[in-house]
């Protein structure tokens, strides 16, 4: 028990699972923050700046290695799509109360799902399209909160998320023939790139203080990664899934504490229809690759 820390294992996934929220979280405050002066482009390049500084150690240590790529079109694909989706996530973060947007992005597993069967032909059971069009079916209620107006602005996240879905699944296509800081210094690189001309078309210079955070906001990014990363291998990810929900309730409260943002009941019924959507999803992925892995 004592050395928990050290061993893979269930504690040790849950340890980390916790930091990725508590990270995340942060990341949106700092976003927020400095979004309340500076422009989303210039936020979402620095967001990427420097987080390819804080990776440039490792970029030393592994050599010419990292430059070894079997995938560069789709290094240059996720690296667009992940401009893109850190953009529209950025905007969001800014212009909506941190717990709505943390909400809005439980849809992932929805859209990965979704995408999954469009473009790696998976076979997809009817639970599981029930599941999936139940869990969408919580938009609605962020949407239309009275039942009658439109909130559009929600697509703004949506469109994030669908975003975010695509560049998993080009994961999932390179992660088996590809080395993962490879990845990571492609799409820091790239990122980085795409970024720095619309961010000089709507600069403004920052002061000393948000340039700590926004280091603080690359560095997490990082961070956030590397977390999954050792939650994943440490526990599965089905028995882990429960504890991502704990980022509400801490994306909430910082949004009450530094913003004063106070989630109205649309959220919380919009958030009980697609946690258990997203968390039946999980389980029955997690159950499938159980039985496909037992031998014959």
């Amino acid at each position: 028990m004592q050395n928990w820390f050290n061993r893979p294992g269930y504690l040790q996934g849950i340890f980390f699972s916790l930091l990725v929220f508590l990270v995340s979280s942060t990341n949106d405050t700092v976003m927020k923050f400095v979004g309340q002066r500076l422009s989303e482009l210039e936020v979402a390049f620095f967001r990427f700046f420097f987080g390819f500084i804080t990776l440039l150690p490792f970029i030393i240590k592994r050599g010419r290695s990292i430059f070894v790529t079997k995938y560069l079109g789709l290094n240059i694909l996720r690296s667009v799509l992940g401009f893109l989706s850190v953009l529209l996530c950025v905007y969001s973060v800014i212009k909506m109360p941190l717990a709505e947007v943390t909400t809005v992005f439980w849809t992932l597993p929805l859209f990965v799902l979704v995408l999954s069967a469009i473009f790696l032909k998976e076979r997809i059971s009817a639970n599981r399209w029930r599941a999936t069009f139940i869990g969408f079916s919580g938009l609605y209620f962020l949407m239309s909160p009275d039942g009658v107006s439109l909130r559009l602005v929600i697509l703004i996240p949506v469109a994030s998320a669908i975003l975010f879905a695509i560049q998993d699944i080009l994961i999932k296509k390179m992660i088996d023939n590809e080395d993962r800081f490879t990845m990571l210094f492609y799409f820091s690189l790239g990122t980085t790139a795409l970024s720095l001309i619309p961010a000089l078309c709507d600069w403004a210079r920052p002061t000393g203080n948000e340039l700590i955070w926004l280091f603080v906001l690359g560095a997490g990014g990082n961070l956030i990664q590397y977390f999954i990363f050792k939650a994943y291998a440490a526990a599965e990810l089905s028995a882990l899934a429960p504890f991502r929900y704990c980022e509400f309730i801490v994306s909430a409260a910082f949004g009450f504490i530094f913003f004063g943002d106070v989630p109205g009941m649309n959220l919380y019924i919009a958030a009980a229809i697609i946690a258990p959507s997203t968390l039946y999803l999980v389980y029955n992925e997690s159950s499938k690759k159980r039985k496909l892995s037992k031998p014959a």
